[in-house]
């Protein structure tokens, strides 16, 4: 996934909001979200079915979790895919456990990756690049994309920033509409622009695959979840909720990641 857009404590009824773009190759094969367990806690999260991972979910404790890759000239295949790091911070019991797991993990075990990780006591951008790097985050707007979280002289980013702290000023209502808009965008178009400047990308072989939208209410029954299993600018968003009160409900009965 390479855009995940957090307004992150922005408004008293709706804590928590994310709005997120999967980009990836057309070939390689996904499916949507569904429950699943792993390690005996349960999970709501697609998944990537080359790999077996996933790129953003939720657990039954309530937290949520995403990451983005971050480019490297060379990654190495036999380095541990990093769609199994957000099931492995979902198998933990708070933000706060995830991100100290993250920083415990052996140096270069997977590929360059920004991962997102949020409960209702905090929220946390961790840099995998080498050296972990944690930043617990105030509340506010925040982009965390290829480069690093929030770095406003990345074009993308920058242009992101200045986006979703206008959908910030307008507060909680209509706020997945606004969302929806700035996922849908193609971004400014010249002939110096890279399509992979766009929010919602179209390049050949690569493009938007899906997009995400999540509501944390003040009360897990005010929760709303939306997805779109295609490009945004393209296909409608399902209202998934349903799917957080199963999550809620279950009982360890759902298909297991591997």
């Amino acid at each position: 996934m390479c855009t995940l857009l957090v307004l992150h404590r922005c408004f008293p009824e709706a804590p928590l909001v994310i709005a997120a773009n999967r980009d990836e190759a057309h070939d390689r094969p996904a499916e949507g979200p569904a429950l699943r367990s792993l390690r005996g806690r349960m999970l709501l999260a697609p998944r990537d079915l080359r790999e077996g991972g996933t790129w953003l979910g939720w657990n039954d404790v309530g937290m949520f979790a995403a990451l983005t890759n971050r480019p490297t000239r060379a990654p190495d295949p036999q380095r541990r895919s990093r769609g199994h790091l957000v099931a492995d911070v979902l198998a933990e019991t708070s933000a706060k456990e995830a991100m100290e797991h993250l920083v415990g993990l052996e140096r270069d075990l997977h590929n360059p990756c920004n991962v997102f990780v949020a409960d209702a006591l905090a929220a946390y951008t961790i840099v995998l690049d080498g050296e972990a790097r944690v930043r617990e985050l105030a509340p506010g707007a925040h982009v965390i994309g290829n480069a690093d979280p929030n770095d406003r002289s990345h074009p993308k980013v920058g242009r992101l920033m200045s986006e979703l702290e206008d959908v910030a000023e307008g507060g909680a209502e209509g706020v997945t509409e606004q969302l929806a808009h700035v996922l849908r965008m193609h971004g400014p178009q010249d002939d110096t622009q890279s399509p992979l400047e766009a929010t919602c990308i179209h390049a050949g072989a690569y493009g938007t695959r899906s997009s995400t939208m999540f509501v944390r209410g003040r009360t897990r029954q005010e929760d709303r979840l939306l997805y779109a299993n295609g490009a945004p600018c393209t296909t409608d968003y399902e209202d998934m909720t349903p799917f957080l009160g199963e999550l809620d409900r279950a009982a360890g009965k759902t298909q297991e990641i591997r």
